[in-house]
């Protein structure tokens, strides 16, 4: 039996917006009205719900932490988990081949967008900050249930290099590791702890 899938709010609808808005085009063009538009919403939508350009970028992160972050209840128990490196590799994989997937290329883009634009808003920063902490989390889980005594440092170490290989990917230079290059590339990561 398929669960129903939750209702859209017209803010998710709104944030969704910006989100392929900042994928498409970049956070120059993120304005309101180019928002209502990629929503298909009266004009002034957008700024009924967010009424300044950093609110409106807040969502967006929020919205991009949301679609990108596994649900608490499908992380209970990875602390507990006993994996093999071949294992650990796959689940990297999985994750991975979903974000670098051409229809996800658009979320991809606005991901980075959404980390220059933290740069420069304190605010963004603080939740970037703490996204980032449940996706370091995920890794330092990860390095310690195939067996590595430093999960901290390692974990960090594994998720600069995860980001490197999405960054790379996303202007689809000839120069970007395939997705065998990609794996070889975490394998060799994997062993180092």
């Amino acid at each position: 039996m398929t669960q129903p899938q939750a209702r859209t709010t017209r803010r998710d609808q709104v944030a969704d917006a910006a989100l392929r808005v900042l994928g498409e085009s970049g956070s120059r063009a993120l304005t309101h009205r180019a928002v209502d538009s990629a929503a298909r919403v009266p004009q002034g939508t957008t700024s009924n719900y967010f009424r300044t350009r950093s609110s409106l970028l807040e969502a967006a992160f929020a919205r991009h932490a949301e679609l990108d972050t596994p649900p608490e209840a499908a992380l209970a128990g990875v602390a507990d988990l006993e994996l093999s490196d071949e294992e650990a590799l796959d689940i990297l994989m999985v994750v991975l081949d979903r974000l670098m997937d051409d229809a996800s290329r658009g979320l991809l883009k606005a991901r980075y967008e959404l980390v220059l634009e933290s740069s420069r808003d304190r605010d963004l920063l603080e939740s970037f900050k703490s996204t980032r902490e449940k996706f370091l989390a995920l890794a330092e889980a990860l390095v310690k249930a195939r067996g590595c005594r430093t999960p901290s440092e390692h974990g960090k170490q594994l998720l600069v290099v995860m980001d490197g290989a999405l960054l790379d990917t996303v202007p689809g230079a000839s120069t970007a590791l395939d997705r065998d290059g990609i794996r070889d590339l975490l394998a060799r990561q994997l062993k180092t702890c």
